[in-house]
């Protein structure tokens, strides 16, 4: 085949001059421009480090696509080139996800020049965009790496690292309708067979102009060291700091000096850019780009749920000026006591003055979370509709205990995300209400939403609009506020507690002692799992075999994953944590904000101190415990909810210490049901037979079981032993704990 070097026409041996240039055509590659009968090579696209590209067309079906020709000249004489490659395009074949560009067939040249039949994409590249943008707004960027993040995290959860992530390599199409859809990754797969990878990019950056890889490799990949997803993370991470900032973090005139920076010299801060940023969005960006692989973002997911939430801290409550997009709002706080600090959706936006009022104005229409915070006082907490009319909220802040048995009230609310086992319900939990005076509206929490009937199985740990006390009935709203305060909605997982409670002293403990594991023996037999009266993810009944194992018999307190952080120095810590330790008096209570890494690792840990392999209990195990194995009773204790045998329906209370307002399983395993929420080892799944949806994912995501202080114990979706839902991997909440199980 011949080539134009001028308009890269392709063109048959034959064809000695270009029709349309008039310049002479020069010899590329073996054959006649038509691969395999079928593919009609029509231009190059480009040439890269390792092989050319070119836009082809199907002759029968008369698609387009772009062929990857890897040419033995440019990768070095490797005679396992061709196996090597096959292998390469298989794995890189496997990955179906609209954020990465589909490789659809696979072949050789002569026998000795193999190439790779991928999806054709009209657009530019990132590289291309930045180039003509600078930098991108925040919610730009964030727009455009969840989209990558999404490709890329489908490629991880299939054990494909690409390595060689930069901008390009990452599409945009110009045909679809929003980013989400528009981004297309290119090259995944191919990276570990590339000779020279250095060498060849960093020339080719050079010779074009064009960032190559170099700028982009995480410290372990320049350590010659077998990098897996964490290695991508931080190739994201740069990609995501460019965009902030117009520029990537290191740079160099020679391969040495940019090494060097990637392996020992931080991350220059924004400001030094002279580029304002937000710095919990820094601290967010940064993460990514941590130097040891286990300290840095662990997941794709994680990254992407880090950004947004540092995004929403910073860009929720006051509009830029000139949007005209949504009305925005007045917010008139009057609390008592006087001089407390109001916190909305997390940021503290001042400090009632003498006579207990404070002005917020130019909030955002929508919902925010209101938390107001004094000394010597509960935090009063509400969600705030607003709507672009004044709203007056009155905050009585109730005298709290002494500090030592204080409850942290750490910013962050109920697990969220429709689960992925049954299409959810397009009904919303209503928002909050507001409640009129004849001089002043308090706003004040919508009633709890009813369970979805049969066709959800959603978390629904709706705000009480009244604090319900056992035996006493109902109290009105006025009687509410001065008895307790109302936790918010919504998901924020890992963030910190408020400055109150954090600079408090006298909330750390002194001493907390060691704890070893209490395992219980459970033999193992045949059970009906599930229930066909149950929820749509509890069906249908099935019978399931179960071996012998032992489990906690409690839930993991804070106490035994304090010895564990102070043993492996793990990061980050529970959010409900001060000063690096849990609060005094709160050793006994399981502990929270753990995602499945921090399991893991915490599992990891204890193997190794009690020689023997503990990890997470499967769905089958944990059901089998709470349901007395083949007795399959619907609760640990009988068939008939008892409210002292469980910590549930606590509206406005925290979890409780492990085991105490517990009846056990027949065989003594506590709390199954109620205080915190427990993660499974098992992934999201429907039962056999089950006629309900397992929608597509890009990240993981695991099953919980037996509900949290905040479970309903009535309804449609009242927590039952058979209770099951997925959450993401990466969720760290303050209803979310952990118990272990080993043989």
């Amino acid at each position: 085949m011949r080539e134009c070097q001028t308009c890269k026409t392709c063109f048959a041996d034959t064809v000695a001059t270009c029709p349309n240039e008039g310049m002479p055509t020069v010899h590329t590659i073996p054959g006649d421009g038509v691969l395999e009968g079928k593919y009609h090579l029509e231009f190059r696209l480009g040439q890269g480090g390792m092989g050319v590209v070119y836009k082809a067309r199907h002759a029968y079906l008369k698609t387009l696509h772009a062929i990857k020709i890897i040419l033995p000249d440019l990768v070095g004489n490797d005679p396992q080139l061709v196996t090597r490659f096959r292998q390469e395009a298989l794995a890189a074949a496997a990955i179906r996800h609209q954020n990465v560009v589909s490789v659809t067939d696979y072949g050789v040249i002569n026998g000795n020049v193999p190439f790779l039949v991928m999806e054709y994409v009209e657009g530019e590249s990132l590289h291309d965009l930045l180039a003509r943008e600078g930098k991108l707004s925040p919610e730009s960027a964030f727009e455009l790496i969840s989209a990558i993040c999404a490709g890329v995290g489908a490629a991880h959860h299939q054990g494909i690292v690409h390595r060689d992530l930069k901008p390009l390599n990452i599409m945009i199409c110009s045909d679809r309708p929003n980013m989400s859809q528009a981004v297309k990754i290119l090259d995944f797969g191919l990276a570990k067979i590339k000779s020279g990878e250095l060498l060849g990019s960093f020339i080719q950056a050079q010779t074009t102009g064009l960032m190559g890889s170099p700028y982009y490799m995480s410290p372990e990949q320049w350590a010659d060291e077998d990098p897996d997803s964490r290695a991508d993370i931080y190739s994201l991470g740069v990609m995501l700091y460019q965009m902030l900032a117009g520029d990537v973090p290191f740079k160099g005139s020679s391969i040495p000096a940019i090494m060097k920076k990637h392996i020992s010299d931080p991350a220059p801060t924004f400001a030094s850019l002279g580029v304002p940023m937000a710095p919990e969005i820094e601290r967010a960006v940064l993460h990514t780009l941590e130097k040891d692989p286990n300290q840095r973002t662990s997941s794709v997911e994680l990254m992407v749920d880090e950004l947004r939430r540092a995004i929403d801290v910073t860009s929720n409550i006051h509009v830029t000026a000139g949007t005209g997009a949504l009305p925005v709002s007045t917010i008139r706080v009057h609390t008592r006591p006087p001089g407390s600090k109001v916190f909305v959706d997390n940021v503290a936006v001042g400090e009632s003055h003498v006579d207990g009022s404070l002005l917020l104005e130019g909030i955002q229409s929508g919902n925010h979370f209101l938390r107001i915070s004094h000394n010597g006082f509960d935090d009063w907490i509400d969600n705030v509709v607003c709507d672009g009319n004044p709203v007056d909220v009155i905050a009585e802040l109730r005298h709290s205990q002494p500090d030592i048995n204080a409850i942290p009230r750490p910013d962050t609310q109920s697990l969220l995300g429709a689960t992925l086992l049954v299409e959810p319900s397009t009904s919303n939990p209503p928002p909050a209400a507001s409640v009129s005076t004849p001089n002043v509206s308090v706003a004040t929490p919508a009633p709890a939403p009813s369970p979805a009937k049969k066709s959800r199985t959603g978390l629904f740990l709706g705000i009480g609009a009244l604090l319900v006390l056992f035996g006493l009935g109902i109290a009105g709203v006025a009687a509410a506020y001065f008895l307790g305060f109302f936790p918010g909605t919504g998901h924020t997982a890992n963030v910190e507690p408020s400055p109150s409670v954090a600079n408090s002293p006298a909330a750390t403990p002194t001493d907390i002692p060691a704890v070893k594991a209490d395992l219980v023996a459970i033999p193992g037999g045949k059970f009906r799992m599930g229930r066909n009266d149950g929820m749509p993810s509890e069906r249908p009944e099935h019978e399931v075999t179960v071996d012998p194992f032992k489990m906690d018999r409690t839930e993991v307190t804070n106490a035994e994953f304090y010895q564990f952080v102070q043993a492996t120095g793990h990061k980050p810590l529970p959010a409900d944590w001060v000063n690096g330790k849990p609060l005094a008096g709160k050793e006994n209570f399981p502990v929270r904000f753990v995602n499945i890494d921090d399991v893991q690792a915490f599992a990891g840990w204890r193997s190794k101190r009690d020689g023997v392999q503990y990890r997470l209990p499967t769905e089958e195990e944990w059901e089998y415990a709470a349901r007395n194995g083949s007795d399959s009773d619907l609760y640990p204790w009988g068939d008939d909810f008892r409210s002292q045998c469980a910590w549930v329906d606590q509206a406005n209370t925290e979890p409780t210490e492990v085991g105490t307002h517990s009846c056990p399983d027949k065989w003594g395993v506590k709390d199954l049901i109620g205080n915190v929420y427990e993660w499974t080892g098992s992934k999201a799944s429907l039962y056999p037979g089950s006629e309900g949806i397992l929608k597509e994912t890009t990240e993981a995501r695991y099953m919980i079981r037996g509900g949290s202080a905040f479970s309903k114990s009535t309804g449609d979706a009242a927590i039952t032993s058979s209770w099951r839902r997925d959450v993401p991997a990466a969720t760290r909440d303050k209803e979310l704990g952990f118990r272990l199980v080993t043989k």
